[in-house]
């Protein structure tokens, strides 16, 4: 009984074989999905192998962390370095696998700090790029006792035993008859059918565990949160994604309803999304905030649809979360630094015109007024060059603060430049007085409000600002007109001095054609030779030779000779005024060249004066013209004390080491400072008009002018009064000590060929 037993397990492994053989095929034949992701980030160890020459091609992160070796040392090694058996049992048993005769094996593995571990070995043929490699899942197996055999040894020893007594039955089977050699066919045949039907079985469970495997593997890379809910509401299985979201493995996970995972939440997102079920055909999509089991809240885009079989049956539903909560982040991120201004967090100017068209169009509908203001921070720059560019961002911050908090529901303020800010005052009535007047009343309150004095980091400052408006008519469309009318006004209140409020009218339009003609009449005179130097006297007691100042001219086509007061804050604007006054710089130098009594001071822009090249420009025109430096006087407005100062001083020093004078213009109008004159080395003051015109009579320009007076001398600089219009006005600026004199009371300024052409 014992040898018909063996002989029974001998066709059985033989069916085995042989079912194992058909599978493999019927399985290779099978489309399966690519399972290169799967293979490098699976949790389970798996190494591709070269059947042919043994060589290990590759081995997943899991097999690395396993037995030591990284990737590049794993494609150094063949199998036999890591398997213990013989080379030629391996390659044998290797050769087994690629016919799909044999697939689970126990091998002894050497790992790579040479210790040798029993391992499980699932392995079976694949196709990678047109060539058969041998896909080997590795575990550890930790419950097999030392020195135990092989299964795949084992059935071999069972094969090569029943062969050997086959033999012997075959020796002393003669003399059974026939009756029975046909029974036990027959009963072979049943146990071989029988065996093939176990065989096909055992290796569909096996191909449908591996699928199972890959599938698991794929779901559980995928980073968006996957749920299979069954339909009595609990939960059937979920991904690794959704298991961190909720704080518990998944397997504790599986079998819970919402209500144990969530609790007793009134979310109105997770009533919707989770705990509604959804209908054979219908699908709910949501996006929105929702709180995990831990308290931390995400932004998600949810979808959730039933799942049906092929026959129409209801097996549950299936959820997919998606974390949008960086990527919200990130959009308004973007959103912020396009449409609004990252100091003072208001909106730029991008988002002020887009706000501007929807309050048109409401405006349309409603019939109502609205207006448009825009402040401007006077003299922003100089409270940057004092004060440091940190107060200044403060001043910003406490502006856009200002005008937040007190304008009215429905406004809209924002940040078009660097100092310059716009409010939109809504809904003003249907009336256009009515309007105006209510515009204004709330523009000069948030102007007055703008002025008010403020401590920032232990600074007082008491800003100042000037506002252009602009009313708008209910059936206005233009957004970027009405922008550049209250910008046109703000400029044009600027003009007329600081903290001015200025309603934009039709003329303003016509002022800034004009404006326009000027600047393109600059280009055209420097290019053409349109630029004309007027000279006024300088009467300097005791002083040799001719002393003027020279003054520049634009002669206009159309209009004829124009005065600087008209021209030069455009060429400032502009930058013209650089080219400009390099061209009267010359000009004079030419004269002084030619004139050997005659001495000139020349006006120089800050702007010219701080440019790194001046200093060299300036070499160059004494080197070319060969005259005595101490006839060129260069003259200077009180901003560039602070406009730069060190630059500033550092230039004053370079100029007067070429023996050239330099004297401060306007002295007493802008920022003096007797630190200033006590460092920079210069040769005189020229005390502004505006002074001379109440001496001798008003007492405070009296005591104003002495004390300048006093204070030069006392630093050894000479004193030049402008505006010098009568007598008693030169008599009282000689008796107090005053040097030098100019104004009409001696000659208006005149072309230079007046003073310098010789008479006839």
């Amino acid at each position: 009984m014992r040898r018909f037993d063996k002989r029974v397990a001998g066709i059985a492994l033989a069916a085995f074989v042989f079912a194992s053989s058909t599978a493999t095929q019927l399985y290779a034949q099978t489309s399966l999905p690519p399972f290169a992701d799967i293979f490098s980030n699976s949790p389970v160890a798996m190494l591709l192998i070269d059947p042919i020459s043994g060589d290990i091609l590759a081995a997943n992160d899991a097999a690395q962390s396993l037995y030591g070796w990284t990737s590049k040392e794993f494609r150094n090694l063949s199998i036999s370095e890591l398997n213990q058996l013989p080379r030629e049992k391996i390659m044998a048993l290797m050769e087994e696998v690629s016919l799909d005769e044999q697939h689970y094996f126990l091998f002894p593995h050497r790992f790579q700090d040479g210790s040798v571990h029993t391992m499980r070995i699932f392995s079976w043929p694949i196709t990678v790029q047109d060539r058969t490699a041998l896909l080997s899942i590795v575990s550890e197996a930790r419950d097999v006792r030392a020195g135990s055999e092989p299964l795949a040894a084992y059935s071999s020893s069972l094969v090569e035993a029943v062969r050997r007594k086959s033999t012997e039955l075959q020796h002393t089977s003669g003399l059974l008859n026939l009756t029975l050699i046909a029974a036990i066919a027959v009963l072979s045949g049943i146990i071989v059918i029988l065996a093939l039907v176990l065989v096909r079985g055992r290796r569909l469970v096996n191909a449908l565990s591996r699928q199972h495997l890959l599938l698991r593997v794929v779901i559980d890379a995928i980073p968006d949160q996957i749920y299979f809910k069954r339909p009595n509401g609990t939960l059937e299985a979920c991904n690794q994604a959704a298991a961190a979201f909720i704080g518990m493995p998944a397997e504790t996970i599986v079998g819970k309803t919402d209500r144990e995972i969530f609790g007793q939440t009134n979310d109105a997102l997770l009533m919707q999304q989770v705990f509604s079920d959804v209908n054979d055909e219908g699908k709910l999509i949501n996006q929105g905030e929702v709180t995990n089991p831990a308290g931390r809240k995400y932004t998600l885009e949810m979808i959730k649809a039933p799942v049906i079989d092929a026959r129409g049956e209801r097996l549950g539903s299936v959820s997919v979360w998606r974390d949008v909560t960086e990527r919200r982040r990130t959009e308004a991120r973007i959103e912020m630094l396009a449409y609004y201004d990252p100091l003072t967090k208001l909106a730029n100017r991008t988002k002020a015109q887009e706000v501007l068209v929807g309050l048109l169009a409401t405006h349309r509908v409603s019939h109502q007024y609205m207006a448009i203001a825009i402040f401007d921070l006077d003299n922003f720059a100089a409270i940057n060059s004092i004060f440091g560019h940190a107060i200044g961002d403060a001043l910003l911050r406490t502006t856009g603060r200002r005008l937040c908090d007190n304008i009215d529901p429905g406004c809209f303020t924002a940040r078009l430049s660097s100092d310059e800010f716009v409010v939109f005052l809504t809904t003003l009535g249907s009336s256009e007085e009515t309007a105006r007047t209510a515009a204004h009343k709330k523009i000069e309150r948030l102007h007055s409000l703008l002025s008010r004095q403020t401590f920032i980091n232990g600074n007082q400052i008491t800003p100042s600002t000037s506002a252009g408006a602009v009313l708008v008519m209910p059936n206005s469309k233009g957004a970027s007109e009405h922008l550049r009318h209250a910008d046109l006004a703000m400029h044009n209140a600027k003009s007329h001095g600081r903290g001015s409020i200025t309603w934009f009218h039709d003329g303003m339009v016509q002022d800034l054609v004009a404006r326009f003609d000027v600047e393109t009449a600059l280009e055209q005179a420097l290019q053409h030779g349109g630029l004309r130097l007027f000279l006024q006297p300088k009467v300097i007691d005791g002083a040799p030779g001719r002393h003027f100042e020279v003054l520049l001219r634009l002669d206009h086509p159309e209009r004829g000779i124009i005065e600087p007061g008209r021209f030069i804050d455009i060429a400032e604007a502009t930058g013209l005024i650089v080219p400009i006054g390099a061209w009267v710089l010359e000009e004079s130098c030419k004269l002084l060249a030619a004139h050997d009594d005659l001495h000139l001071a020349v006006n120089v822009s800050v702007r010219q004066f701080l440019r790194e090249s001046f200093i060299d420009d300036v070499a160059a025109l004494l080197e070319t013209y060969q005259f005595d430096p101490e006839r060129l006087t260069l003259e200077m407005t009180e901003s560039l004390m602070i406009a730069n100062f060190d630059l500033a001083l550092s230039q004053l020093r370079k100029i007067r080491d070429m023996k050239i004078r330099l004297s401060i213009d306007d002295f007493g109008t802008g920022y003096s400072a007797l630190v200033y004159l006590k460092q920079f080395p210069l040769n005189e003051l020229k005390i502004d008009k505006t002074f001379i015109a109440g001496v001798p009579h008003d007492s405070n320009d009296t005591s104003l002018v002495e004390l300048i007076i006093t204070m030069a001398h006392h630093l050894g600089i000479s004193i030049v009064a402008e505006g010098v219009e009568t007598v008693e006005q030169a008599a009282w600026l000689r008796a107090h000590g005053c040097e030098g004199l100019q104004g009409f009371l001696f000659s208006r300024p005149q072309p230079a060929d007046h003073y310098l052409t010789p008479p006839q």
